[in-house]
């Protein structure tokens, strides 16, 4: 994360540099990336609930999202990894996982470079100030001034700039999405396309449903908890609408997707 002086990564090519608030820099970089030191010493106050600064156990650890150079950021800020385990908090890649690791309260997508503070909270402050859902800690604004732009990797960037440009193409029937969306979507596609092991998950039962932990299984455990296998059946991943495929072929250049199935409700 670059310093507040020198000001962040521009959020859009060519736009002028995003200066981070104090605030919003040191979540960006601090928030659950080094161990409370209390929680050692068995003296943290913050433990239950659990509100501390801090990680307390290794699932709540997140990593701190990076632009680098080439404009591509250290890990995915929507893609999730397979092989992370939620459990322990351990992946089998570690830091350099290009992923986005599910950790305890989804903390390193809430408070990634692309995501923090750039959506309003739907839930009211308290006298304090606090939010009264998420506490101290909300990732999401109170506020216009508590607002922040998006910094987004290069490749959605060139994704937004090729819709822009009219090169996605458009269709009729198709919802007026904002252009970072659509973009993010065809930076996602791309990934779950080209990587093979985003093609198997949860598209088969799972063989020992007894011993393993349904979360982070990679196999189907009930009718509701099963996909269809994108190999076979092509459908878009943005739930709820209905949107064009992104790289259309020669023949049939502006095909509409089907929707994809509502799964089991999460919240965020």
């Amino acid at each position: 994360i670059p310093s507040v002086s020198k000001g962040a990564a521009p959020a859009l090519s060519g736009s002028p540099p995003q200066t981070e608030k104090p605030t919003h820099y040191r979540y960006l970089k601090e928030f659950r990336t080094e161990q409370c030191p209390l929680f050692s010493q068995h003296k943290c106050a913050q433990h239950r609930p659990f509100t501390c600064f801090h990680w307390h156990f290794l699932n709540q650890r997140r990593r701190r999202p990076l632009r680098r150079r080439d404009g591509t950021f250290n890990y995915s800020p929507d893609v999730y990894c397979s092989k992370y385990n939620e459990a322990t908090g351990v992946c089998p890649d570690g830091d350099e996982c290009p992923y986005l690791h599910r950790t305890t309260g989804d903390t390193e997508r809430k408070y990634h470079l692309r995501y923090y503070k750039t959506g309003t909270c739907i839930h009211e402050t308290d006298a304090r100030g606090h939010c009264v859902k998420n506490g101290l800690h909300c990732a999401f604004a109170h506020g216009p001034l508590d607002l922040r732009p998006p910094v987004c990797d290069v490749r959605e960037l060139q994704a937004q700039e090729a819709l822009q440009n009219g090169q996605l193409g458009s269709g009729e029937g198709v919802p007026d999405l904002q252009p970072g969306v659509l973009a993010s979507q065809a930076m996602i596609e791309k990934i779950l396309s080209e990587d093979p092991r985003w093609q198997g998950n949860s598209t088969k039962q799972c063989p020992s449903p007894q011993r393993t932990v349904a979360r982070t299984c990679p196999h189907y455990h009930n009718s509701r908890d099963r996909r269809r296998n994108p190999r076979r059946f092509q459908y878009s991943w943005q739930l709820g609408h209905r949107v064009l495929r992104l790289s259309p072929t020669a023949n049939n250049p502006r095909v509409a997707l089907p929707r994809v199935h509502k799964g089991p409700s999460s919240t965020a």
